[in-house]
């Protein structure tokens, strides 16, 4: 994931003046210097710290605040909102908008410093794109120790209460993992490497760097979210002291872990199971100059935001891994029949930073016939539907889901959404800029006819419309 590069915030400027009680300061300086924010010249909040590794900070303590993670599950993308920032009253008040896997929404916050490389979350409010308000309430060591810190000066006790609750599960959960013994053994220290957690393929994947009582190594992997007060392991690589790389899969889901956990119930997981996602993986592993770099491909996911900045309406990416390397894959995905998908002109981005620019596959044996008789139309039961209307796998449909799932109606009588089925032919039928889905969830089944109106080129949100239940029960959407 990419995080924003602009400006620095000139936070903590004490760190660079008194050496040896640096994260005394830089918390003194964030928590209680008035008018402490800054801009530079062309108006935009500048750091003390590097932006990427301030914007790693500031991610890494909404996830883990229990009411984001709650009503936002696992943070894909986080953008500050500098004008409304400056705007808040305090030094430390920053608003965030925030993409998760279970939503979208607006972080208004204190970002409390409690050493250089974490900051925690402090009182605020999370606001849903739907209009939701929920109050957050902070860390609360972090707020003793700052409290404690304002009357007693007490450095170590400050340090002590500002330990970054996700650190501490994440570190847990890299010590329960039988390789992590076998290789490292009981860790000693375990630092987030900001940089390389910025650069890592993987919306909820996180670096850190490990020393143990057996050695020392590199830890790249997905940390899955169970509850507020653990993390599960996903799939990473260890990378020893001496350079050979350990994939893993990670621990297994829980028997007492919830259902509705974001890897595989949320609408961005199932993105990662469905059949044109199988399809484009069996061209890209098809594919020559996969296999020679990549190698037998172990994880193949796609990355939605990506996917809907390319610029080709049959272009998307793919964050890749195999036994041979890791990268990122650039490519037209063309749909040879129901079954087949073909891979077509892109780009192979490896690990390293080369890239490997490619044409693609020849058409397949019959494919051109093919195409002429489905450029245009399809034609499901004499209605002919034009090629350019809506699929399942588009992101049309996914920004759909989307809206859908932060809706308070479908949220109430749908619950959380485990299958969002695309009537195409209906939807073509249906009048104005209504599309039909049939929905499955953690509460019920329905079947949902709205308008969806065109927010902007990254999300949808829902006009009028009803919700009808399986029991035949009606359910008006009011067009929110």
């Amino acid at each position: 994931m990419r995080w924003g590069i602009q400006g620095r915030w000139i936070v903590g400027l004490t760190w660079l003046i008194v050496g040896a009680f640096a994260m005394t300061a830089a918390h003194a300086a964030a928590a209680g210097a008035d008018g402490a924010k800054a801009t530079d010249t062309q108006g935009r909040i500048t750091f003390g710290i590097d932006r990427e590794e301030y914007d790693a900070q500031a991610r890494a303590a909404m996830q883990v605040d229990p009411i984001v993670a709650k009503h936002l599950g696992a943070i894909r993308k986080v953008a500050l909102d500098e004008a409304a920032s400056m705007d808040e009253p305090g030094p430390d008040v920053l608003v965030f908008d925030v993409e998760g896997s279970r939503g979208k929404g607006r972080v208004t916050a204190r970002f409390i410093t409690v050493s250089p490389t974490e900051e925690v979350l402090g009182p605020g409010t999370l606001v849903m794109a739907d209009g939701a308000t929920h109050a957050i309430d902070g860390n609360a060591d972090a707020l003793a120790a700052e409290d404690e810190h304002d009357h007693a000066h007490d450095d170590e006790a400050m340090l002590a209460h500002g330990k970054d609750l996700f650190t501490r599960q994440a570190r847990e959960a890299a010590q329960r993992y039988p390789l992590v013994q076998e290789h490292i053994g009981r860790i000693d220290t375990f630092t987030m490497n900001e940089i390389g957690t910025g650069a890592a393929v993987g919306m909820n994947t996180f670096v850190f760097d490990l020393v143990g009582s057996k050695g020392r190594g590199t830890l790249e992997a997905e940390f899955i979210t169970v509850s507020a007060d653990t993390e599960r392991l996903g799939k990473g690589v260890l990378t020893l002291q001496d350079g050979r790389r350990l994939p893993f899969e990670g621990e297994p889901r829980g028997a007492d872990e919830p259902a509705d956990d974001e890897d595989a119930t949320s609408l961005f997981g199932d993105m990662q199971d469905n059949i044109f996602t199988r399809q484009a993986r069996a061209a890209a592993q098809r594919y020559p100059l996969v296999r020679q770099h990549i190698g037998t491909l172990s994880a193949f996911e796609l990355d939605l935001t990506a996917s809907a900045e390319a610029e080709g309406a049959d272009e998307f990416v793919f964050a890749v891994a195999g036994d041979k390397g890791r990268g990122r894959l650039l490519a037209e995905f063309i749909t040879v029949d129901a079954d087949t998908e073909r891979l077509g002109k892109g780009v192979l981005t490896l690990d390293d930073g080369r890239e490997l620019a490619f044409e693609g596959e020849a058409p397949f044996p019959g494919e051109d016939e093919r195409a002429t008789e489905t450029d245009l139309v399809d034609v499901v039961d004499d209605v002919e539907i034009p090629e350019t209307f809506a699929r399942q796998d588009g992101i049309f449909v996914l920004q759909a889901n989307a809206a859908m799932q932060a809706h308070p109606v479908v949220k109430r009588h749908i619950g959380d959404i485990r299958e969002a089925a695309f009537d195409r032919e209906a939807s073509w039928a249906a009048e104005g800029e209504r599309y039909i889905f049939d929905l499955k969830g953690s509460k019920g089944a329905g079947r949902l006819e709205a308008e969806f109106i065109t927010v902007d080129a990254d999300s949808e949100r829902i006009g009028d419309g009803e919700l009808v239940m399986a029991d035949g029960t009606r359910h008006p959407l009011g067009g929110k």
